[in-house]
């Protein structure tokens, strides 16, 4: 074939293929176009999450204490919302609403770009809902949702054991890589200890929308969500009711106290108490039927996010901070409790004493000939006055220092730098001091139980904290009677005592009891569970208990109890006034007052633990208290609190 044949087939091809492509273009564009596009319009999906309610939390006999209840809220998805309107929707959303442009902006902007924001701090009724849709053309990305909100129905009841709840935070969402950052997580408290189980399983549902957003039809069966489950909680309302106003009452008894006294030292005069804990627990399964820690804060004022100065407020007086599991104390004498299992188990007595019947002087003061630079004039509480002649059962009823010192003594001075130097340690350790109790609560403290490991271990990492000596004499003298290297909560303290009195069985601390489906159906019990058991003989348990009761009967919380009658029998216990001291700024400050009791003694039922920080003398402040709460326990009236005898200073 030619060259100049081929060329011309190939342009009538050419010409031919762009004839049928023009065509063909024409009749997308022009002829089926405008049909075809309106049916893509209307096949646009969107799958939308539907949000779980939150699970209800009850006490132990079911009695409601959180819920979620729906409420109508307002939705900004800022992926519909172009930047160019962004202002002027946020301007119609503040008029709308009657607040200030800066708070709704505020709230559209805890979501980045492209991301929903949910304007939860704005409640709106119907009528605004209703105000909302009608401009919906005008607020574009901006919709109307009834979402499950956490309610509180006690107010501040329980506040530290319930938590808040709150939007993830960074570090939340760095925790937790899954979670929604609209959805509400636990933040204390067993909200965030169950958040897991109280969360709930979101539904979704898909809508055939249109370009405008119009929702034109439901595209298959919506699936709907599950409500988390039910948290049940070993707590009883009326006992913590009891506990949280005899507690307040504490306080206020410190400080009418204070008032009355006479100031002897400028420098040394106390502040007011301002903070107090109460615990009530099972002695034989560890279940909490009482936590209060003073001052505290309301559940429901974090629900939509609590303002700044409210939150500034709480902050300052440490409202947050749940005294019971995270206040950490020296448990002056109530630790001697702990001296004196280890002194009748490990037969470890004063010098020249060889059982706990034998006698010495409770003389006013103590002069230990060390040669390690110790301490070494050592006052009993009763300074100027001797207390007598006193064997171990008197020493844990009058609260003698003079006879526990004497024990440390012994001590150093036969299994000085041996593995038995540490007996009193091994066994405050193995009944839950120094340790965590393992309760199902978040953010508790370890306390601190000094050794001489544990000073080693300062020397390295804290050297400012021990002198260049390391551990000496004197600091296991402190150690004895509850005071120098040693800090403790009160739910160590409860633990420590509930597991002496029932003869070594260490049991873990709980608040919850069990979860169950929104329907009742039992999803797990939380059973009494044993950490560890203690060889403790039974004479131990015995002499224990009777001592205890002496303490009440007889020594240093008898004027406390004295107002009880026959009933303060069944009670046994000990006071403890951790020493006043000046910190480094200069500032005094008060005593703490403890008292951990077990009743019925012969028998134990239950241990309280009453801490008042700043409070003065445990005798006269904190023993008071739980008698006021044995009284109710064991179904006695309640009387007012009066002061009891100021010892142990």
């Amino acid at each position: 074939m030619k060259p100049t044949l081929r060329v011309g087939l190939l342009a009538i091809l050419f010409t031919a293929g762009f004839t049928v492509l023009f065509i063909r273009l024409w009749f997308v564009q022009l002829a089926v176009g405008p049909e075809w596009a309106r049916q893509a319009d209307q096949n646009i999906v969107r799958v939308e999450s539907i949000a779980a309610p939150r699970g209800n939390i009850v006490d132990r006999n079911g009695i409601l204490l959180a819920t979620s209840r729906p409420q109508l809220v307002l939705e900004v998805d800022r992926a519909e919302l172009p930047i160019e309107v962004e202002n002027d929707v946020i301007q119609r959303l503040a008029a709308i609403l009657d607040v200030s442009p800066v708070e709704v902006r505020g709230q559209v902007e805890r979501a980045r770009s492209g991301e929903v924001a949910l304007l939860t701090e704005f409640q709106i009724d119907t009528d605004t809902a209703y105000l909302v849709m009608e401009q919906r053309r005008s607020l574009p990305g901006v919709t109307v949702k009834a979402l499950p909100v956490r309610g509180y129905l006690r107010g501040q009841l329980m506040g530290h054991v319930l938590g808040h709840i709150g939007l993830p935070s960074a570090a939340d969402l760095e925790r937790l890589p899954q979670m929604d950052a609209n959805t509400p997580i636990g933040k204390l408290g067993v909200e965030r200890e169950y958040d897991d189980f109280l969360q709930g399983t979101p539904g979704k549902v898909a809508y055939r929308i249109n370009a405008q957003g119009d929702v034109l039809d439901v595209v298959g069966d919506p699936v709907e969500p599950l409500q988390g489950a039910t948290l049940r909680l070993t707590l009883d309302i009326p006992i913590q009711e009891a506990v949280e106003e005899i507690l307040v009452e504490a306080i206020e008894l410190s400080n009418t106290l204070k008032d009355e006294r006479e100031p002897t030292d400028p420098g040394r005069i106390p502040g007011p108490a301002e903070r107090a804990a109460a615990l009530v627990m099972e002695v034989e399964t560890g279940a909490i039927l009482a936590m209060a820690s003073y001052p505290t804060f309301e559940p429901e004022s974090f629900v939509g996010g609590i303002d700044i100065e409210t939150f500034d407020e709480l902050s300052s007086r440490q409202a947050f901070n749940n005294l019971v599991i995270q206040g950490l104390k020296p448990p002056a004498s109530t630790f001697k409790t702990i001296t004196y299992v280890t002194a009748l188990e490990e037969g470890i007595f004063p010098e020249g004493v060889s059982s706990p019947d034998e006698v010495i002087q409770c003389s006013p003061q103590l002069e230990a000939d060390f040669v390690d630079r110790s301490q070494l004039v050592w006052r009993n509480w009763t300074y100027p006055e001797a207390d007598g002649y006193q064997d171990l059962h008197d020493a844990i009823r009058r609260s003698c220092n003079i006879y526990f010192w004497e024990i440390a003594l012994s001590i150093w001075h036969t299994y000085k730098l041996t593995e038995q130097e540490g007996m009193v340690q091994d066994w405050a350790r193995s009944l839950g001091l120094g340790r965590a109790t393992q309760v199902d609560l978040p953010f508790e403290n370890e306390g601190i139980l000094g050794d001489r490991q544990l000073f080693e271990e300062w020397r390295e990492s804290q050297p400012w904290r021990v002198r260049r000596e390391g551990w000496l004499g004197g600091d296991l003298m402190n150690l004895v009677v509850g005071q120098g290297p040693i800090l403790a909560t009160p739910i160590q303290m409860a633990v420590a005592y509930a597991s002496a009195v029932n003869g070594g069985t260490v049991y873990q601390p709980r608040v919850a009891d069990r979860l169950e489906s929104a329907d009742g159906q039992v999803i797990r019990t939380m059973e009494p569970r044993v950490l560890r058991t203690l060889d403790m003989h039974a004479d131990t348990v015995e002499s224990l208990r009777t001592d205890l009761a002496s303490v009440v009967s007889g020594g240093t919380a008898r004027r406390a109890f004295a107002n009880m009658g026959p009933v303060a029998g069944q009670i046994g216990g000990k006071t403890g006034t951790a020493q006043a001291f000046t910190d480094q700024d200069g500032t005094f400050h008060d005593s703490t007052a403890w008292f951990i009791g077990v009743a019925p003694i012969d028998d134990p039922m239950w241990v309280v633990a009453v801490m008042v920080d700043e409070g003065g003398s445990g005798g006269a402040v904190a023993a008071p208290a739980a008698r006021a709460i044995f009284q109710y326990l064991l179904g006695d009236p309640v009387t007012a609190l009066e002061a009891g005898e100021d010892t142990e200073r």
